[in-house]
């Protein structure tokens, strides 16, 4: 199995998931601030502010003489705690206009806010004011000793105390109940997807252990686990395609036991009964039926031992032990020596045998002996099967591709169209006009066609058999040329 480029990796796949929860909690996290928290926190500071600026002016009122000074300064940073840890600022103004401030340096500050310019910026530089030192005044509580008024108490907070996007570290414990909703979750989604897929492996593999090799997983994600799901259909695949074969090797090796068994049987039934009819004393046999009988003994006897030939023959081909001993090798001359060679014996069958080929040689590389052996079976079975009178040519022409085509065609009866796939299987033999019965001989051994396609296939080419028209038949060999 080809494996293509890698895809996306698991870890991304989770890593990303994760990232996103991580987002959505922060955009939660803001959503909530902004909602929820921070209306809460602007309503305590100012309860805190209240009561801070309250407790600041009640003391104030209630000093025997103004104060001033450290004095003053002091009550005030006593009275800020209140504010707590928030950045708060808490001032007096008496009536001339004096500022006293906590923190001592923040006067001015407060001064600016009270103008509503940027009081985190000196004068000229801009007057927009910037989001982190924006202050709103959130107390104005005056100081008053009877009629008199003697001043003002202002509490000052800032606008985002904590920065956008942030709250108190008390509040935050809040969010710890959403980040762990959240990571729950997104483990609970990845945790379900994986076991999902492990889940579809797991019966998978059950299935497979139990004989059905046509499950399949068909996981489409390009991370590792679809890989290795990808390579387990491909191996449930190869699988299956492994058992057809044994199961179509173990059907053709009943199927050739079968034939053998046939094939022996008949000769060695006609050879029985012969021999059976000349050892009983009680059938009278005349000399002319006596030699008759040793003939069909001889004959039988030859055709066994034909049949035992080409099946050794067909079975060391197909196991490879019969090694081919290629050269240089002129087809064409090879072909026109062979039909020279067979033209007596056509012509004592009263047939007619045909070379039709060019006076160019045709060289390939080949076991001269086997395309021999080739040459001989192919004109053997048309020598057997076709009725005196007719035609057999070999015709050997350039092909396709560099390769030399022979065609091997006669006039005689032919093959049904649907029994030319079949032409090339051991001990096939047609139930129609080209059958056994037909045979000149009696009938050859059903394997010289069969040995014909292993030799050519171990050679790199190619052997059909096709209708001639209008009857007959032609079988074509391709060959590569050499080189």
């Amino acid at each position: 199995m080809r494996t293509g480029p890698r895809g996306r990796s698991l870890y991304w796949t989770i890593s990303g998931l994760f990232l996103l929860a991580i987002a959505l909690g922060t955009l939660v996290q803001i959503l909530v601030a902004v909602a929820v928290l921070r209306p809460l926190e602007a309503r305590e500071a100012r309860t805190r502010a209240e009561l801070a600026a309250s407790g600041l002016a009640a003391d104030i009122a209630a000093a025997p003489v103004p104060l001033a000074g450290h004095a003053l300064h002091a009550l005030i940073e006593k009275h800020r705690s209140v504010l707590g840890p928030e950045p708060g600022f808490l001032a007096y103004r008496d009536a001339q206009g004096h500022m006293t401030a906590d923190p001592p340096n923040r006067g001015h500050f407060i001064e600016r806010v009270l103008a509503g310019t940027d009081p985190g910026r000196p004068p000229g530089v801009s007057d927009r004011p910037h989001p982190r030192e924006r202050r709103e005044v959130i107390v104005r509580r005056p100081v008053a000793r009877g009629a008199e008024i003697l001043g003002e108490v202002i509490a000052v907070r800032p606008l985002w105390p904590h920065g956008p996007g942030f709250v108190e570290p008390r509040s935050a414990l809040l969010f710890l109940p959403i980040a762990v909703i959240a990571s729950f979750v997104v483990a609970l989604f990845v945790v379900r997807m994986l076991v999902r897929r492990l889940r579809a492996m797991e019966t998978l593999a059950a299935r497979v252990a139990e004989g059905d090799l046509t499950a399949r997983i068909a996981d489409g994600g390009g991370d590792e686990i679809g890989r290795v799901a990808a390579r387990l259909d491909w191996m449930t695949g190869r699988l299956a395609e492994a058992r057809a074969r044994v199961e179509e090797t173990e059907r053709q090796r009943r199927q050739l036991f079968a034939d053998i068994t046939h094939e022996l049987a008949t000769p060695l039934t006609s050879i029985r009964g012969y021999a059976e009819t000349l050892l009983d004393p009680a059938v009278p046999v005349s000399d002319d039926e006596r030699g008759r009988y040793l003939r069909g003994v001889l004959e039988e006897s030859r055709r066994l031992d034909r049949l035992i030939r080409d099946l050794f023959e067909l079975a060391r081909l197909e196991a490879g032990a019969s090694a081919l001993t290629l050269e240089p090798l002129d087809w064409a001359a090879l072909c026109r020596n062979t039909a020279e060679r067979f033209k007596p014996r056509f012509r004592d069958a009263g047939l007619r045998l045909e070379w039709r080929g060019s006076p160019s040689p045709a060289w390939i590389e080949a076991d001269g002996h086997r395309m021999e052996q080739v040459l001989e079976n192919l004109l053997a079975n048309a020598l057997r099967y076709v009725p005196s009178g007719g035609t057999v040519e070999l015709a050997l022409t350039p092909g396709r591709d560099g390769r030399f085509r022979l065609t091997v065609s006669d006039d005689g009866p032919g093959l049904p169209p649907e029994d030319l796939a079949h032409a090339f299987e051991r001990f096939y033999r047609a139930a129609g006009a080209r059958g056994a019965g037909t045979a000149r001989d009696g009938g050859g051994s059903g394997l010289g066609l069969a040995i014909v396609r292993e030799i050519v296939e171990r050679h790199g080419g190619t052997v059909s058999a096709e209708t001639r028209e209008p009857h007959g038949l032609a079988i074509v060999i391709e060959l590569p040329a050499r080189g």
